[in-house]
């Protein structure tokens, strides 16, 4: 059996959903014959859960494009504190679209909304100054690890039902 990653990404809040779906196989292809330099799309896949108002939960294995690579940076001398120009663009989305993907492996009573899985996809990636209007712009020093959702990539893992 093929193992497919069904996501449902809503073009518009009028227009509705448009359903997909990719082998991962097709997304390992994707992945090796990209560029591996520079900044661009790349698929990684997570293990994501959510409840509902009852605390039934839903999850599944979801493959997400996002951005990924390294963007050229400079320094440059000045006289004048802190004595240098910086300019350190960093890899990330120029454009967004929203995205929902359907966690098939759900609490058998869970609420139909808790199996959608709604989240952010760049249109496309380049690399800039970073700015904290919608993204997170902290290094990992100066982020608050307990006061966040923690989502771990999946490698190339088997996919077992809770529910089955």
């Amino acid at each position: 059996m093929i193992n497919c990653v069904t996501l449902c990404v809503a073009l518009s809040m009028v227009v509705g959903c448009t359903w997909a779906a990719a082998t991962v196989d097709e997304i390992a292809d994707q992945n090796r014959s990209g560029p591996m330099l520079g900044c661009h799309k790349r698929v990684f896949t997570y293990r994501v859960s959510q409840t509902d108002n009852k605390g039934r939960e839903c999850w599944d294995h979801v493959s997400v494009w996002s951005c990924h690579g390294r963007c050229d940076s400079n320094e440059i001398s000045d006289w004048r504190f802190p004595y240098k120009r910086s300019h350190h663009p960093v890899c990330m989305h120029a454009g967004r679209t929203r995205s929902v993907a359907v966690l098939r492996h759900c609490h058998p009573d869970a609420d139909p909304e808790a199996k959608l899985y709604e989240y952010m996809e760049p249109k496309s990636c380049s690399c800039q100054t970073c700015t904290s209007m919608d993204t997170s712009c902290e290094g990992p020093k100066q982020l608050n690890t307990d006061a966040v959702t923690k989502i771990f990539q999946i490698e190339e893992e088997e996919i077992e039902s809770e529910y089955a």
